[in-house]
């Protein structure tokens, strides 16, 4: 636009280019200056700011105590400074974002917001060192987890080196080792000799026998049963194989759980009727999870157990309160 038709608006680029070309001096000269003013007189003939006016004069100074001069015919700018310069703080910027502040955080260990782990809880007792497996007819058997628990902590040996024969027959010796190692029970010996006439002192199992008896956990048999035993009563069988229903009343004894009737007195199992002598025992174990029965709503109590199920109701009775 002619500046003869718009001298204010002229001029007030003129001022603008002017204070541009300040700033720019200013902070080539003076970047580290604080305390800067900029002053500025107008003086007019006639017509004052119009377009008439003939003399404008622009005075600036800056800061105090000259560092430099830039001038010309139409202007005179004086630039100092007094003091350091301090940055600017601007919110947000460079030269004032708070450094973050650093917490820890606590690692996910179990125990919780202290970080003190927790102790593994292994049923049945602390966890020994994990053992090796020996036995080359247990892997695939659907009870080797109670198999490789007992065997882990002495409870139970195999047939041989290398095998646990798994689906052989225990005998009432047997089984009494393994409920008294299995419940970790103090072995007794009594002061009076044996309970049982067929268990000498010298017997292999002796200690376990009267340990269980003396728990009130296991019991011998009746005075029939030992004569036709050929046995002097009282009589323990301890090379006997144990049945399904005898093993089960026993780690029912162990456990001490309380003795459970079905509502009404009905059955779980066709084949163990209330008037069965385990049926107290074996109704028990099945509310605790401690037994299942065979298809057909069967238990089948009279017949012997097998090695890896006597494991399997042990391990349960002695991990489950």
């Amino acid at each position: 636009m002619n500046k003869q038709l718009n001298p204010r608006r002229w001029l007030h680029a003129s001022l603008l280019s002017v204070m541009a070309t300040l700033v720019i001096i200013s902070s080539s000269l003076a970047a580290s200056s604080a305390n800067y003013a900029i002053n500025f007189d107008q003086i007019g003939a006639g017509g004052g700011e119009g377009a008439t006016s003939a003399s404008y004069l622009l005075s600036t100074t800056i800061g105090q105590g000259v560092a430099g001069i830039g001038s010309s015919s139409n202007y005179v700018a004086n630039m100092g400074y007094r003091q350091p310069f301090v940055p600017t703080n601007t919110p947000g910027g460079p030269t004032n974002t708070p450094a973050p502040t650093f917490t820890p955080v606590p690692s996910s260990t179990p125990g919780g917001p202290t970080n003190t782990p927790v102790p593994t809880v292994t049923p049945g007792g602390a966890t020994p060192t994990d053992c090796a497996n020996p036995f080359v007819d247990t892997n695939g058997d659907i009870f080797y987890p109670a198999i490789h628990y007992l065997y882990c902590r002495s409870v139970v040996n195999g047939t041989d080196a290398t095998h646990f024969s798994p689906h052989g027959s225990s005998t009432r010796a047997q089984f009494a080792k393994v409920v008294v190692l299995g419940f970790g029970l103090t072995l007794y010996t009594p002061t009076t000799g044996p309970d049982f006439t067929d268990v000498p002192s010298s017997y292999y199992a002796y200690a376990f026998i009267e340990t269980g008896f003396h728990n009130a956990i296991l019991s011998g048999f009746d005075p029939g049963t030992c004569a036709s035993a050929g046995a002097a009563y009282p009589c323990y069988l301890p090379n006997r194989p144990i049945t399904r229903g005898q093993l089960t009343k026993l780690v029912v004894n162990a456990a001490h759980y309380p003795l459970f009737t079905p509502t009404g007195g009905n059955p779980t199992f066709r084949d163990v009727p209330a008037s069965n002598v385990f049926f107290i025992s074996i109704e028990t174990a099945h509310e605790k999870g401690i037994i299942n029965g065979y298809p057909g709503g069967i238990f089948l109590p009279n017949q012997n157990i097998l090695r890896d199920q006597m494991c399997q109701i042990v391990f349960k009775g002695v991990t489950t309160p």
